[in-house]
């Protein structure tokens, strides 16, 4: 018996320190949590790799400079023989080089490159809204710990305080045994269920650390169960928000709109200015034979009319991609109807069940009171007394529990709903 009560105390004395060590909330785990998640790391590398690419493609309007150089031999050459005219005769050199740059300046192309930068931009906006769902995803994994762990420092809660009363009735029958009005087996009862609280004990310590140690792993947070996680504030009732798999089915249908309109200018010609500079022989008037430098300057129109064999069923192909989106965003939409739905009525069923509760609990704590006075006048047996204990015990505990759950329905509902 003397030991059973010291292992109480040593509970209540651990349970203590929760409130006096540090302090933790819901929103700073949430926070901790997409801060250590490699899909945050991961939105802004395809944010920047995306800009990179937008930049790349603007490069397109820079000039593009060519270095070349060559040198051959050829074991022919064309020879003008002048001496039968009394000229010396012209004799191109069989060996033969060049040196210099290229240089090509688009000056109009319809829009195209344009359409290629504003592409890669979206692109990037479309990966970055489906790291979004999976922080979304997260957010959620991380209320149900919290929620869970709430659950269980309540559970812990209810098992010393049972513990406790346990102890006191366990001292009490104890005491009647020991005067001859009460049977030894009333004692061996409570015995054997504070020894089986014990065991509750340890398991629910047990799971709550395995809880605080998941959270631990998502949040890299130095956590342990003798910190106070602060229970949340049911929050205030929102309007519907944005969904991240939405907005990047949104973002992917107008990637593809604008991938038809580069399918369309593809096929349009484009207008470019060149200049080309070389030093070497034999050079344009290729009767020089002396090293010199050379070149032209010029403007050009290049026009792939072969585009217009498959743009036809490229722009098929796209519009249908479009439609497949469509559908994928109406089963998103009726999922997430559905979803809604069924949040919305599990706050209806754990706020009227919520309104029950505190009758209910008071109705279990007369009765188990009252057992307590019958059992210390030999009333009822100990095992009577233990059936009333745990019926009060689980009526505290569903209190406890639907509390947290309709404030974890909310903050869950908010979440469905893209806030």
């Amino acid at each position: 018996m003397n030991a059973a009560r010291t292992l109480i105390l040593l509970a209540a004395l651990a349970a203590g320190p929760l409130r006096a060590q540090r302090s933790i909330t819901l929103e700073q785990v949430r926070q901790a949590a997409k801060a250590n998640a490699p899909a945050t790391a991961a939105r802004q590398l395809q944010l920047e790799a995306g800009d990179l690419r937008a930049r790349n493609v603007n490069s397109a309007w820079l000039p593009q400079v060519k270095g070349v150089a060559q040198g051959t031999w050829q074991n022919e050459v064309t020879e003008f023989d002048l001496s039968a005219l009394g000229f010396p005769s012209i004799i191109i050199s069989k060996d033969q080089y060049h040196a210099g740059f290229e240089v090509q300046q688009t000056i109009y192309e319809f829009g195209a490159t344009k359409a290629r930068h504003d592409l890669e931009l979206t692109s990037a906006q479309a990966q970055a809204a489906r790291s979004d769902a999976d922080l979304l995803a997260l957010a959620l994994r991380v209320d149900n710990l919290y929620a869970s762990l709430l659950l269980q420092r309540a559970g812990l809660q209810v098992l010393h305080s049972r513990a406790e009363d346990l102890a006191a009735r366990l001292q009490q029958v104890a005491s009647a045994v020991r005067n001859g009005t009460s049977l030894r087996s009333n004692e061996e009862v409570l015995r054997a269920e504070s020894l089986a609280t014990r065991q509750q004990l340890v398991t629910s310590e047990t799971d709550l650390a395995k809880t605080v140690d998941a959270l631990k792993v998502w949040t890299a947070l130095d956590l342990d169960t003798a910190m106070t996680f602060e229970q949340p504030a049911a929050p205030a009732p929102m309007g519907p928000g944005e969904r991240p798999e939405l907005r990047a089915l949104d973002l992917q249908r107008f990637g593809l709109e604008q991938q038809g309109k580069l399918v369309k200018k593809g096929s349009l010609p484009r207008l470019s200015a060149f200049g080309n500079g070389y030093y070497g022989r034999p050079g344009y008037n290729f009767l020089n034979n002396n090293f010199r430098p050379y070149g032209m300057v010029g403007a050009g129109l290049s026009w792939n009319i072969a585009g217009f064999y498959t743009q036809g069923r490229q722009l098929r192909e796209n519009a249908v991609q479009q439609q497949l989106i469509d559908q994928q965003k109406r089963q998103f939409n009726l999922q997430l109807a559905s979803d809604l739905d069924n949040q919305q009525k599990e706050i209806d069923k754990m706020d009227r069940l919520a309104e029950l509760d505190g009758a209910i609990v008071d109705s279990k704590t007369f009765v188990r009171k009252a057992a307590a006075s019958q059992l210390a006048n030999g009333v009822i047996t100990a095992q009577d007394y233990v059936t009333y204990r745990n019926a009060e015990d689980q009526a505290r505990l569903n209190q406890e529990m639907h509390r947290i759950q309709a404030v974890m329905a909310r903050i869950n509902l908010q979440l469905i709903q893209g806030n």
